[in-house]
């Protein structure tokens, strides 16, 4: 199946029930002897080939299972599922999927199957024989012995748990119970969730702690009211910020890690109309769905094969994590859930809405984001909090002034070179010897109503003071840089992507404009000694053009303290 054979319209429920299918009909190909795992060829990970093959087999079902929940109906699939089960729980099976250890990507996979297992037995349990099933559950037990990260993981276990448990099967109560009281501590207010121990919030508390939570709020109701209904209204207070993340055109706002799992960024939407937790239009919240799959669908994010790439808006794998294997970007579908809604549901009949009149600024304090949205654009600007940078480039993806849907983010290939460091969005400090330096972390930090202020150190003997103010057409950057020595800094703005004839460049020496045919951005200096400059950025380093030019004032740097002001327009 070709990218251009997936249906772009999406009204009836048949439109997206075959939109899914054909996106993953290409996966066919690759299936093993036993079915059960899909051996892609790509790029390696951070597990080994068979847990990689594992996630490739398992990640489908988030779309799978509520496609047949809703009704739809492909004998070949559910047949290829069931074999797949139970060659890879037999431990005799050459396609056994293996016993685990601690912190196990195998744990991460046996989320959709214990999914599978609570929403559509009738296809993935009840054929199985006692034998098999005793197999099966056996086989996901084991997450229940071994120790898992302290974050959205604890969903997976809580998940094979509640599915063990609606299976008449052996499982952990004390254990089910611990794991969602430590998820809930992870509650910060206003529908925010902590990705447990970790600081960004980003995605995840969107497509994981609001999902999952959404999930069991479905499946547990009638032995856990109470919390199923917090998880229910803390998703419509979500929701109600969450709707800003996405532009008109049905962008999501580029931020963040797992960006390789694209449509995901709508997931929270299924879920919420899945689990009853929108907190805004029925209408609106199909727009959102609707406009995403279409975003995504019209971009080339599909390898020869069919095969969906690792990359963003083109097959990329500067952008990776390490946990970012061939197969991980299936978990695209759990922005299908919704296939499960009953044809009855009013979801099907409903029109997809345009966005309502949104704040043209919006603080989402427990977010440490201040998002500016023009319809058109949505940035965010934030104040560089993450935990440590262990999957891969971490300071690109939270540590530029700010992220914009319709520029996205650059991601450097080396610190070398100002061309192959693609610092937009930075005020970036050159060395002699070429070496870049930008913000990676903000020492302390203020998000307010209306500005972003930050202090850092790009490297030593470097201090800077960063106060950001959107206004009617971008944001204004002022930056008090203390130095004990010599540099040349470069306040850059957004990347703009090109491709053929159409790029526009004009410089009047105090500003800088470039502009494609479509959008552009333009920098001007409101203070201090700086002049026009443009980077040419290296290609692929930026997530949605694989060619840009960036935008920038070159200012110089003198021992003692420099007072820099400048504003940056796109349109």
């Amino acid at each position: 199946m070709k990218q251009e054979n997936i249906p772009l319209k999406l009204e009836t429920k048949k439109n997206f029930q075959d939109c899914l299918l054909a996106l993953l009909e290409p996966l066919g190909q690759y299936f093993s002897p036993g079915d059960a795992r899909v051996r892609l060829r790509g790029a390696g990970a951070s597990y080994c080939q068979d847990v990689m093959e594992l996630e490739a087999f398992a990640r489908p079902l988030w779309g799978l299972v509520p496609f047949w929940a809703g009704g739809g109906r492909s004998r070949e699939w559910e047949e290829r599922y069931r074999r797949g089960l139970r060659a890879g729980t037999d431990p005799d099976h050459p396609e056994y999927w293996g016993d685990c250890g601690d912190c196990d990507q195998r744990f991460v996979e046996m989320a959709p199957i214990a999914f599978g297992l609570l929403l559509t037995p009738e296809i993935l349990w009840d054929p199985l024989s006692e034998k098999e099933k005793e197999a099966l559950a056996s086989w996901l037990l084991q997450i229940n012995s071994h120790t898992l990260p302290k974050c959205n993981w604890y969903f997976f276990r809580i998940l094979v748990n509640t599915a063990l448990r609606k299976r008449d099967c052996s499982y952990d109560p004390d254990l089910l119970e611990r794991d969602l009281a430590e998820m809930e501590g992870f509650y910060l207010g206003n529908g925010w969730y902590a990705d447990g121990i970790s600081d960004q919030k980003d995605y995840y508390i969107a497509f994981a702690m609001h999902f999952y939570s959404l999930l069991y709020a479905v499946f547990s109701e009638d032995t856990d009211p109470e919390r199923c209904e917090r998880f229910r209204d803390r998703a419509k207070e979500f929701g109600k910020d969450f709707l800003y993340w996405f532009s008109e055109d049905g962008a999501g706002l580029p931020f963040g890690r797992s960006l390789t799992y694209r449509m995901a960024q709508s997931a929270f939407w299924s879920a919420a109309l899945f689990g009853k937790g929108t907190g805004i239009e029925l209408e609106t919240a199909k727009g959102l769905i609707v406009r995403n799959l279409q975003y995504w669908l019209s971009k080339e994010i599909f390898q020869n094969d069919g095969v969906l790439s690792v990359g963003y808006g083109y097959p990329n794998l500067t952008i990776a994590e390490k946990y970012n294997a061939p197969g991980s970007p299936y978990w695209c579908t759990k922005a299908f859930l919704f296939l499960a809604l009953p044809d009855n549901h009013p979801f099907w009949e409903a029109k997809a809405a345009p966005l309502p009149p949104l704040q043209p600024l919006r603080l989402m304090k427990e977010a440490d984001m201040l998002i500016q949205h023009r319809g058109w654009e949505v940035t965010a600007y934030v104040p560089a909090v993450y935990n440590w940078n262990v999957l891969g480039h971490f300071t690109e993806k939270y540590a530029k002034f700010a992220y914009s849907s319709t520029f996205a983010f650059s991601v450097a290939h080396s610190g070398d070179l100002l061309s192959e460091g693609a610092p937009d969005s930075m005020l970036a400090f050159e060395a002699e010897d070429g070496r870049i330096y930008v913000r990676k972390r903000s020492r302390d930090y203020s998000v307010e109503k209306d500005r972003i202020s930050f202090h850092w150190l790009p490297c030593p003997g470097v201090e800077v003071f960063t106060e950001i103010r959107p206004v009617s057409q971008g944001h204004v950057r002022r930056h008090r840089i203390k130095s004990q020595g010599r540099w040349t800094a470069y306040d850059c703005g957004f990347a703009v992507g090109y491709g053929g004839d159409g790029l526009t460049v004009e410089e009047d020496g105090e500003s800088l404009e470039i502009r494609n045919q479509v959008h552009g951005c333009r920098i001007k200096v409101l203070s201090g000694r700086g002049l026009p400059w443009v980077i040419d950025a290296d290609p692929n380093t930026n997530l949605l053009y694989k060619n840009t030019k960036i935008p920038a004032i070159r200012f110089p740097i003198e021992p003692g303290e420099t007072m820099l002001e400048t504003v940056i327009e796109t349109f």
